[in-house]
């Protein structure tokens, strides 16, 4: 797996509520997608950025995103020289009745929430390993990612990430 992915499964709808597959792992895309560690963000208000990061070396990790409420914009940057897409970067608007997107190894991934109160979930397939932890300023002219809010609200750690240098 080395491009990015849409996956679409199945929802279904009735006067009793919705029933939504979020992983299949029979999927083409997602047969070799191993998940060892689920996250869910609760995301109060509207115009966090969380990222672009990413793990390096044996900790690099593919993820998969799926908005359960509210909205955000999913941006990517890839950073693996070995790949065709270095240097791209892509972007994703998301609600709950959107795909899921698969990421592979090598990008650095973020997003901007952009609805009051989202939820979101995503599977990766390592472990979080802080000191394997790195991540790109999310105004880095490099990225050529145009943010759908000028002044997000951000993190200390995620203020502090410095520009995608290329070696």
């Amino acid at each position: 797996m080395n491009k990015i992915e849409k996956i679409d499964l199945p929802y279904f709808i009735d006067d009793r509520g919705v029933f939504r597959k979020f992983f299949n792992g029979e999927h083409p895309a997602l047969k070799d997608f191993h998940i060892k560690q689920i996250n869910q963000v609760n995301t109060i208000e509207k115009g966090v950025l969380r990222g672009l990061h990413y793990q390096t070396g044996e900790f690099a990790e593919s993820k998969l995103f799926k908005v359960i409420k509210g909205r955000i914009q999913l941006a990517t940057f890839c950073i693996d020289k070995d790949l065709k897409t270095f240097l791209e970067s892509s972007s994703f608007e998301l609600s709950e009745t959107d795909s899921s997107i698969l990421i592979p190894r090598g990008y650095a991934t973020g997003y901007l929430v952009l609805e009051k109160n989202t939820e979101v979930l995503y599977c990766s397939d390592n472990i979080y390993e802080p000191t394997a932890e790195k991540g790109i300023l999310w105004d880095d002219h490099n990225l050529k990612i145009k943010w759908l809010i000028n002044n997000p609200i951000l993190s200390e750690k995620d203020k502090s990430w410095e520009k995608f240098y290329v070696n």
